[in-house]
């Protein structure tokens, strides 16, 4: 009897650790792409650079400012095994407000 209680409960155990494993690899890719949405929902033409810097980085982007292109550039790298996600974000400036807004995703692996 206590030969089936171990085994019985070694395969709850695999069970629970698979469910959790699917339930947050499902709601990691839904933060990913809540957060592209709320860059194209918050940085609107128009928009100062502070706000824009500031939404970005909210949503963990790194952030760079190229004032001679007068571009604020956004890299995000999500790892995963064996395959990462890359979000870029490309926001032309003129006259330190927001021009227009590029969001691009790609794959990267080995």
């Amino acid at each position: 009897m206590t030969q089936t209680y171990l085994y019985l409960n070694k395969s709850i155990r695999k069970l629970f650790l698979i469910l959790v494993a699917i339930t947050e690899s499902s709601c990691s890719s839904g933060d990913r792409q809540d957060c592209a949405k709320h860059i194209k929902e918050k940085i609107l033409p128009g928009s100062s650079v502070g706000v824009a810097e500031a939404e970005l980085q909210k949503c963990g982007f790194k952030t760079t400012t190229d004032p001679v292109k007068k571009t604020l550039y956004g890299d995000k790298v999500v790892q995963g095994t064996p395959v990462s996600e890359r979000t870029q974000v490309l926001i032309k400036l003129e006259d330190n407000k927001v021009a227009t807004v590029e969001v691009t995703t790609s794959l990267t692996g080995p």
